[in-house]
């Protein structure tokens, strides 16, 4: 008996020793800079309240409405609330368990269920039984696979509070988003007015040139062709307009109808920020929430492979009864107590390859979510480094359309002095006018593609969640997590989490 309880010992810190699954072999590594040349100030921490360098206090409100308010947002913490609370569940596993239960029955023992007995009755009498009982067991984890079970469910946890904060800072890009483009299609509709008021001056001044004789019909045509085509631009931006305002109602929870009605009188101005601090990759990657979303995600699917292996070996569990059954009157007489106490041994000795199967899909599930892992560290690299690209491209467009724009003002200007000056016809005023309003429609649309590639790189660069403290971060994020949970900490800039967001 001896012998055999030390080979079962042994066998069971073999699988405790070898429950662990090792993580795959990966080749990504980060980069130490960005592809292009650096407009942007490289290095330090990144702001997450991106958004008020803006320095529009209309904005700031109807970001922090959409932060207290979003459906989307909402929804995300309700799914956070519930992977912590299956954390909670995994931990509590390792604990005792058991149940206490109490009830009463009518009972009666068939008499063909018995062997004849001389004398005894041939119909057994009925019987009233009260039972009190209490029920407990214990598994001994030792071949780790309910530890590895808690530590997959805590990864899940921290993977959902990622994905809240990715959530939060989408919700405040399409804020952002809908704020500069309410602010271009209402700067583009004032620009769009203006010009068709001088296309109309023209129009009028060629009619009358026309009735005189000195233009002719195809003239006038095309003049009033020009300006239908600026009415007509007049009203989409009017819808667009709208569009952005309904957009900003549903962001905050709002009635999109009385929204745009009430909220008619936003401009959507905001200033151009002229410097874009952006961190090095490494820097990026470790605040960015999708990748570190998949990084816990694959976390969990090294623990789950662990949990698999776990299951080929024995489990040990100390098992504890203890009740009374008894008449309702005589439960609490000596002869109703009834206990059983001792250790219990399983083993699905005859499920191996079930459970071998089992072994190989969750190692398969933990390859498949490096793999996502490792695509999720490319993509997010691709986007940061297109999206300065991006913002320095359009940083350079904004600026040469308004050197034109500054130069269709000094021809404008000239125009002027000569009709003052009798040298220039009305006609010739109207359309220069008009081609000074083209001028500084494209610049404004420059200036509007800026402020929105601006906007479009801090979120390709993880900014816009509330900075607090992380449930990790590893020193290198292109690395894979270990098999085993460790401490992790964000940048110092993070203060200390909501209690909601505090992993039980």
């Amino acid at each position: 008996m001896r012998r055999l309880s030390s080979l079962l010992l042994a066998v069971l810190l073999t699988g405790c020793a070898s429950s662990a699954a090792l993580p795959p072999p990966t080749d990504v590594s980060p980069p130490t800079a960005w592809s292009g040349p650096e407009a942007a100030k490289v290095g330090g921490q990144m702001r997450f309240d991106w958004w008020l360098e803006l320095e529009s206090p209309e904005l700031n409100r109807l970001v922090e409405e959409a932060l207290r308010a979003n459906h989307d947002l909402a929804e995300a913490r309700a799914n956070l609330r519930a992977a912590q609370a299956l954390a909670g569940q995994a931990r509590s596993l390792s604990w005792p368990q058991g149940d206490v239960s109490a009830q009463a029955q009518r009972t009666r023992e068939p008499a063909l269920a018995q062997s004849p007995v001389l004398g005894a009755p041939e119909r057994f009498p009925s019987q009233t039984l009260g039972v009190v009982a209490g029920d407990f067991s214990w598994e001994l984890d030792l071949a780790g696979g309910l530890a590895a079970s808690a530590r997959a469910a805590e990864a899940d946890a921290e993977a959902a509070l990622w994905q809240r904060r990715g959530m939060e800072a989408a919700v405040v890009a399409q804020v952002v988003r809908a704020w500069l483009d309410l602010g271009r299609s209402t700067d583009l509709l004032g620009l769009a007015e203006r010009r068709s008021a001088a296309l109309e001056r023209a129009v009028a001044f060629l009619e009358r040139r026309e009735a005189h004789g000195a233009a002719s019909e195809s003239d006038v045509a095309a003049m009033r062709r020009l300006r239908a085509d600026s009415m007509t631009e007049g009203t989409a931006l009017e819808q667009a307009r709208n569009n952005a305002l309904r957009r900003l109602a549903v962001l905050t929870a709002q009635d999109p109808v009385a929204f745009v009605q009430r909220e008619s009188t936003l401009s959507g101005a905001a200033e151009t920020p002229e410097r874009l601090s952006a961190p090095d990759p490494v820097a990026m990657l470790r605040q960015r929430p999708d990748v570190r979303a998949a990084e816990r995600r694959l976390q969990a699917s090294y623990e789950r492979a662990g949990v698999a292996r776990a299951a080929l070996y024995p489990s040990v569990s100390l098992g504890v009864g203890v009740g009374r059954v008894a008449d309702p009157g005589d439960l609490l007489e000596p002869g109703a107590l009834r206990f059983a106490i001792g250790p219990s041994v399983s083993w699905g000795l005859f499920n191996l390859r079930r459970l071998n199967a089992g072994v190989r899909a969750a190692d398969a599930g933990r390859d498949a979510a490096a793999a996502q892992w490792a695509k999720t560290v490319l993509t997010a690299l691709e986007e940061a480094d297109g999206a300065l690209d991006v913002w320095r491209a359009a940083r350079a467009t904004a600026h040469l359309s308004r050197v034109g724009a500054d130069a269709a003002e000094v021809e404008a200007s000239a125009t002027r002095t000569r009709a003052a000056a009798g040298a220039a016809t009305a006609l010739d005023l109207a359309l220069s006018e008009a081609a000074l309003l083209s001028a500084q429609v494209t610049s404004a649309t420059a200036g509007a593609a800026e402020r929105m590639a601006w906007a479009e790189a801090h979120l390709a660069l993880g900014a816009g969640w509330t900075p607090e403290n992380s449930p990790g971060a590893r020193s290198n994020p292109m690395s894979p997590p270990p098999t085993k949970a460790q401490p992790r900490s964000l940048p110092a800039a993070h203060s200390k989490p909501r209690a909601e967001e505090t992993l039980p």
